[in-house]
């Protein structure tokens, strides 16, 4: 089983070097000290960790007692790691120059076992990496456990319980990280530990641990390009003209996002999987029949599979909810997804009547956006 760290490394950008000799890294201003009980006489390899290419090999070690240290020539701060060929799972620390780093484990199972040290970011992140790895190890289990009971057709009896244990350990778990980054907001290794994290309910967490990173590590790499990541992310287009689209309704009929100009609009972006979008259709109904009309229309736009199956869950939707506003249904959505930065569903904003986008945003939902279109059109 790899790390569970490459889950997390595969969405940021990490440090990017070239490659180096070996005798480069023989007297260096970083010290990582390796004590590895049941070696055998196996090699240790460090690795600089690089995101999307190669990692680094920085050294090789074969102990016959299990000890070894590397030297390297750090020039920033950047993640490192070690591994014994032929095993899976790595151990991943943080290393600066000036700092001497502690790794102990078994030989067997160096993953598993591991324990990092030697300085206070280290030692939380082993804190950190051991609590994920012990809620990975239950949540496992309960999985096995789940499957078990679905060979017995007893899963459903189950089911209700197996959620709310999995629910609960995963729950605990993003707490135990909030903590972790809030606490120490400036460390380098919340690149790694914010990644777990929900980008949308923890946008306030991603913009602390992200001002703090680049007032403590200035003109860093790393930390610049999870800057532009962070600013992508939570970048709005109030005030821009919301992009054109022509898409088929139920019916087969081409409509277009022009055809509705000289209207305040509201656009809801949704999916026939997402089930607040489902509990959101009674009060997208509620606004429509009140303010729909000349002057303001909804345009709902079910952005899903491809396959014709898909589109008929969409139109039983609509019949069930017996929906009386525009219905749109995008194929895939690429085009849609990019141009209006849909990360997630369901996703709102209103249109002035010359289709600029006036407001959008998670706010808008339920009583808040019957509010909001009620200032807009209730008293014309």
């Amino acid at each position: 089983m790899k790390s569970i760290w490459y889950s997390i490394l595969a969405s940021i950008f990490l440090l990017s070097c070239n490659n180096k000799n070996n005798n480069e890294f023989s007297n260096g201003n970083l010290s990582i000290n390796f004590n590895i009980d049941e070696l055998d006489g196996q090699k240790v390899v460090l690795e600089l960790v690089n995101s999307g290419r190669k990692h680094t090999q920085l050294d090789t070690i074969e102990s016959e007692d299990g000890k070894g240290t590397f030297k390297v020539e750090a020039l920033k701060t950047a993640f490192y790691q070690i591994y014994i060929p032929g095993q899976e799972g790595e151990v991943m620390f943080v290393g600066q120059p000036g700092d001497f780093i502690s790794i102990s484990g078994k030989g067997n199972n160096l993953y598993a076992s591991s324990k990092i040290g030697g300085t206070p970011e280290n030692d939380r992140l082993d804190s950190l990496v051991a609590f994920i790895k012990s809620t990975k190890f239950y949540t496992d289990s309960l999985k096995r456990e789940f499957k078990k009971a679905e060979k017995k057709q007893m899963h459903f009896a189950l089911l209700e319980e197996y959620e709310e244990l999995y629910g609960n350990a995963k729950r605990k778990e993003e707490n135990y990280v909030l903590n972790y980054v809030l606490k120490n907001p400036s460390q380098f290794s919340n690149l790694l530990a914010v990644s777990s994290l929900h980008k949308i309910r923890h946008k306030k967490v991603f913009q602390i641990i992200d001002s703090a990173l680049i007032n403590n590590f200035p003109q860093h790499e790393d930390v610049d390009k999870f800057h532009d990541i962070i600013t992508e992310w939570y970048s709005s287009d109030v005030g821009k003209k919301a992009p054109n689209f022509t898409l088929l309704n139920p019916k087969q009929e081409a409509i277009s996002l022009s055809d509705y100009k000289g209207k305040y609009v509201l656009l809801d972006f949704w999916n026939t999987g997402c089930r607040p979008c489902i509990q959101e259709i009674p009060n997208l109904k509620r606004i429509q029949n009140e303010f729909g009309g000349d002057k303001f229309e909804i345009i709902s736009v079910c952005i899903d599979r491809k396959n014709p199956s898909t589109q008929e869950v969409w139109k039983k939707i609509n019949e069930k909810y017996e929906t009386n506003w525009t219905q749109v249904y995008d194929a895939g959505g690429l085009a849609t997804l990019k141009n209006y930065k849909i990360k997630h569903y369901p996703t709102m904003m209103i249109l002035d009547p010359n289709g600029k986008i006036i407001d959008a945003g998670d706010h808008i939902r339920g009583e808040k956006a019957y509010e909001i279109v009620k200032k807009l059109v209730g008293n014309e």
